[in-house]
């Protein structure tokens, strides 16, 4: 009569086959945290490369109104901006300077309606024209009556 035989298990065997899996992970978590931590040529970028959503229409009709619109934080902190627009047509006449004074990380540009300029926050004595001429320009373009500014670069220019 044939007896069935339980299950066998081979000690030697299993304690190989843990090791060299436990091994093989390890081995490979060290790579990938080698490979995370040796490059600096990764680059996050999240987010459009340019700020957009404002309807060129409406927002001309307020700097009429009101004068330039700051845009205090975009880009993290590191680029507040100023739109201003000169004339009827809102597709064309944006002015999108930063707003950080040129050569400074302290001082930012103010606005200046009564003299209709640009001043430095620091330095009232220095101003710049409505058109911003001597700030750091920003690129915008507007499409379907969308005005969209390019805060993924300075020093472009605008059409």
């Amino acid at each position: 009569m044939t007896v069935a035989r339980g299950l066998q298990l081979d000690v030697k065997r299993a304690l190989a086959v843990t090791a060299v899996g436990l091994t093989g992970a390890v081995a490979a978590l060290v790579l990938v945290l080698q490979l995370a931590g040796s490059s600096d040529a990764i680059d996050v970028q999240l987010g459009d490369p340019d700020f957009r959503g404002i309807h060129a229409a409406d927002l001309a009709a307020e700097i009429a109104d009101h004068g330039p619109v700051p845009f205090p934080d975009l880009v993290g902190n590191e680029l507040p901006i100023w739109v201003h627009h000169q004339g009827d047509d809102p597709a064309v006449g944006w002015v999108t300077v930063s707003a950080r004074v040129p050569d400074s990380a302290d001082c930012l540009v103010q606005w200046d309606g009564p003299s209709n300029r640009f001043v430095d926050g620091c330095d009232p004595t220095t101003t710049w024209p409505a058109d911003g001429a001597g700030l750091t320009p920003l690129a915008w373009t507007v499409l379907g009556g969308e005005l969209r500014i390019d805060v993924a670069r300075t020093g472009g220019t605008s059409p």
